[in-house]
């Protein structure tokens, strides 16, 4: 450095360099977020591009991430569309599906997507939950519709066996069209003019029920409403500890929901009861017991769960609280009389509006005549408010399969297993076949099972032909037929009793096994008495083995069978041919029941099924 160059300044002014060069920094600012020649996800680390950026659009940085979201809307709107389209053709969700989702394994039946089974624990839970607690059951899948006509009673002779019109409010039948019996529904008797009815969305699935019910105002409120099934010991205990009454409920309803509350040992609501009331609707998120509670917390505003104006199933809820209240207790039954008084009646339940949530909602409470359940059913739109305190309360989480478990153990026939004689239950049963044929023939040749060497000629589907020699599955499901089996005339000889069929030793019954009757034979070896025990005979007698020699006739074949942990012993629900029933009567003495995976015949005792 010579003497003549001028000094050089030890610091430097940022600030001074950026006000010189302020137009060329925001210039190429501008051209950066504007330029549409460069991709938006080059502005992003290169250890975040290409896939990560492409399935994750977040991780876009939040400057840049307005004007990528634009462009990906109007490159991609041809995957947007094919999307929209694929998801018109699901199966309709559940409004709790979202928590089922999350704690059971799900499947579309019937166009809805349901909870089978609980991936926490088994049968052996949900059995243990119905003798000591109450298990838990979203069931908004179930179809309600209502029929009313001008002399509805004469009108519904032969569709509805027993008539519902001559006993409880609340029954439960079977519908029949043309002499064909289409499932078992549950009808709730409102006035001579109007019945509502309960059915498995199995029955309009398969059948058109507004050509059934021709000539008659029918009107479907499918998908309009939020329903829950709860079964076991607790269950009413649960359901007053979960929801509280407004004050718009009628004092007879309430009376009788403050005694359930503070005793429920003492107090119980008779079967085939049904109630209607308001309950208050939960707040959004649900506090447990014993958790801090915030003023933020209470007044959380509930909009987003407010039903729409157009809300349809209010007509279901008027037209209810004109049904009866009953309870069973050592105070005196209450008088019949409407369980809402007559201003309430008169002016209905109108619709909610959008715009003020609703503080507290209609709500429908029954028995079920046929296992004790309590039913609650509420408008669309507050599932999962009032889900929640079920839950946290103590209700026990059980799926669709859990709950046919629990039918079976009970020695319940349940819909659509135990029905092939109606067009839902041979559907369904033909779908379980050909799942169960093509899971068999996934498997190599040499592993498969060889049916033609055990004597089975239909191993996965029954054939009900080849037992009655009728192209048509007849069952008697009449009471009064039923307990009068002796004497039965004989052209009812090939039609099929439901009955109950228990191991009589060791051993497991399977779907689908075939039953057999026992030939009168002097070889004590080979054969038993009909009416005989084998477990209270002093004598052993041991399990006949399959042999192509045998002449075992086969009556009929078992519809559900699991092991029953109530009895102790394999149990099953079957269907047998009425000709060997009137020999043995209600009380059906010994049958064989053979797996068709197995030559080992098992002795059970069989016994009929009271519808």
């Amino acid at each position: 450095m010579t003497s003549s160059d001028p000094p050089v300044a030890n610091t430097v002014n940022v600030m001074d360099i950026v006000d010189s060069r302020s137009l060329e920094i925001t210039a190429a600012m501008d051209a950066l977020k504007t330029n549409m020649s460069v991709s938006y996800r080059l502005s992003i680390p290169f250890y975040m591009r290409r896939r990560a950026a492409s399935h994750n659009p977040k991780r876009v940085p939040a400057r840049v991430r307005p004007h990528g979201a634009e462009k990906t809307k109007t490159k991609f709107k041809w995957k947007q569309e094919r999307r929209k389209k694929e998801q018109e053709g699901k199966a309709v969700r559940l409004e709790t599906h979202v928590w089922h989702a999350k704690r059971c394994h799900m499947t579309d039946m019937w166009g809805y997507r349901i909870a089978m089974t609980t991936t926490q624990k088994g049968a052996r839970a949900a059995y243990r939950a119905t003798m000591n607690s109450t298990t838990l059951r979203d069931t908004s899948y179930y179809v309600w519709f209502s029929l009313s006509a001008d002399c509805l009673h004469s009108k519904m002779a032969g569709v509805f066996v027993p008539n519902p019109f001559v006993t409880d409010r609340v029954l439960q039948c079977h519908l029949y069209h043309e002499a064909v019996c289409l499932g078992p529904v549950t009808v709730l008797w409102v006035s001579d003019s109007c019945v509502f009815v309960r059915a498995h969305p199995a029955i309009p699935h398969t059948t058109d029920l507004s050509a059934v019910f021709e000539g008659l105002t029918f009107q479907s409120y499918a998908n309009q409403l939020t329903q829950y099934t709860l079964d076991g010991v607790k269950s009413m205990e649960l359901l007053v500890k979960s929801l509280n009454l407004s004050d718009k409920t009628n004092t007879t309803v309430a009376d009788i929901w403050n005694g359930l509350k503070e005793n429920p040992f003492h107090y119980d609501i008779m079967r085939g009861t049904a109630m209607g009331c308001h309950v208050e609707v939960p707040p959004s998120q649900f506090i447990p017991f014993r958790s801090v509670v915030t003023d933020s917390l209470i007044t959380q505003p509930s909009h987003r769960l407010t039903p729409s104006p157009d809300l349809q199933g209010d007509t279901l809820f008027r037209t209810l609280q004109d049904t009866e209240c009953a309870m069973e207790c050592d105070a005196p039954l209450p008088e019949k009389d409407s369980v809402f008084p007559e201003e309430e009646k008169a002016k209905g339940l109108t619709a909610f509006s959008p715009n003020t949530p609703p503080q507290c909602v209609p709500c429908c409470v029954y028995k079920d005549p046929s296992n004790s359940s309590i039913n609650v059913v509420l408008p669309r739109g507050f599932g999962t408010r009032f889900w929640i305190p079920l839950i946290y309360n103590g209700g026990r989480l059980i799926g669709l399969e859990d709950a046919h478990s629990l039918l079976t153990d009970r020695q319940t026939s349940s819909f659509p297993h135990d029905y092939p004689d109606t067009p839902a239950g041979r559907t369904f049963l033909a779908a379980q076949g050909a799942e169960a044929e093509a899971k068999e023939m996934r498997r190599p040749p040499q592993k498969r099972v060889r049916y033609e060497e055990l004597g089975i000629k239909c191993p996965f589907v029954s054939d009900w032909s080849a037992v009655s020699g009728s192209d048509t599955t007849t069952v008697i499901r009449d009471n009064k037929l039923l307990n009068n089996l002796i004497s039965l005339p004989s052209n009812y000889d090939n039609h099929f009793i439901p009955v109950i069929l228990e191991c009589v030793k060791r051993g497991n019954i399977k779907p689908g096994a075939h039953i057999y009757s026992i030939p009168h034979s002097s070889n004590p070896a080979s054969s038993l008495d009909p009416h005989s025990n084998p477990a209270s005979s002093s004598e052993p007698h041991s399990d006949p083995v399959y042999s192509p020699a045998s002449t075992y006739p086969l009556v009929g074949y078992v519809t559900s069978a699991k092991y029953c942990l109530s009895n102790g012993a394999g149990g099953a629900m079957g269907l047998v041919l009425c000709s060997v029933m009137k020999e043995r009567g209600c009380e059906g003495g010994v049958l064989l029941v053979r797996n068709t995976t197995t030559k080992q015949y098992r002795h059970v005792k069989v016994s009929v099924v009271s519808s």
